[in-house]
């Protein structure tokens, strides 16, 4: 099977990967075609057919139909190809509207992004990470974090590109036996930590960093909130700082 680039390039462009593009053709070739034809025509076992078929079926490319009580398959023509992908792009540009909208419900306001779930945690990480900053401040329980990434995620990922660029971590942890754990490890890990008294409630976490503040919530709200601002950075900064001077050095 030795086709264009182009003829290639262009089924790629309507959205088939390298498979689909194979059983497309062959089946434009054949006609009417059984599985077991397909399979021989592109060298592609009928079992990772099936699924294939079955995707360019539901997306209209292949129809469906009985020859002498077998399945067979037809391979839609290149002009229906041509006019359903006309009519979506007609269907998607009537959606630009509604889909502005929404793109901009995610910010509240300038430098104002939100985020959700593990995913989001990693993305507001690598925020941190790629910020070019030396050092960044922590305000946490010294746990909330591990609502979002694993123990394992956080020392082998975390910390670890975090260490990797040389970014020194401050931090005001409550204190509890957790945190004594976390603390016995500062050296180490290029952090300096102070205590904040055991009986105070942090559920959240606030990372300052370069003009931004990164507000990370306990899993039950699920949201991150990055915040992109000097003002306001820079009074989280003088908070922390006076708090610091304050809090608990502490002997581990």
């Amino acid at each position: 099977m030795n086709y264009s680039k182009e003829v290639i390039r262009g089924l790629e462009a309507y959205g088939l990967d390298e498979k689909e593009v194979r059983v497309y053709l062959a089946g434009l070739e054949i006609g009417t075609a059984s599985v077991l034809e397909l399979s021989r025509r592109t060298t592609l076992p009928r079992t990772t057919l099936y699924p294939i078929l079955e995707r360019l079926e539901h997306h209209g490319i292949f129809k469906v139909g009985k020859q002498k009580n077998t399945k067979v398959y037809i391979a839609e023509s290149p002009e229906t190809l041509k006019r359903q992908f006309d009519e979506r792009a007609v269907i998607f540009s009537q959606t630009l509207p509604a889909l502005e909208t929404i793109s901009g419900s995610l910010h509240a306001g300038r430098g104002v992004t939100f985020y959700e779930g593990s995913d989001g945690f990693k993305r507001v990480w690598k925020a941190i990470i790629n910020s070019g900053v030396k050092e960044y401040r922590m305000i946490t329980s010294g746990t909330g974090l591990l609502d979002y990434a694993k123990e394992p995620y956080i020392v082998k990922r975390v910390i670890a590109e975090r260490m990797e660029k040389k970014i020194f971590s401050k931090q005001l942890i409550r204190d509890s036996k957790d945190a004594r754990t976390i603390v016995k490890k500062d050296k180490k890990e290029l952090r300096e930590s102070r205590f904040l008294p055991s009986d105070i409630h942090l559920p959240s976490t606030v990372i300052v960093f370069a003009d931004q503040v990164a507000f990370i919530t306990t899993r039950k709200e699920n949201t991150m909130i990055l915040l992109a601002s000097g003002d306001v950075a820079l009074t989280y900064k003088t908070l922390f700082d006076l708090i610091w001077a304050k809090a608990d050095v502490g002997n581990v």
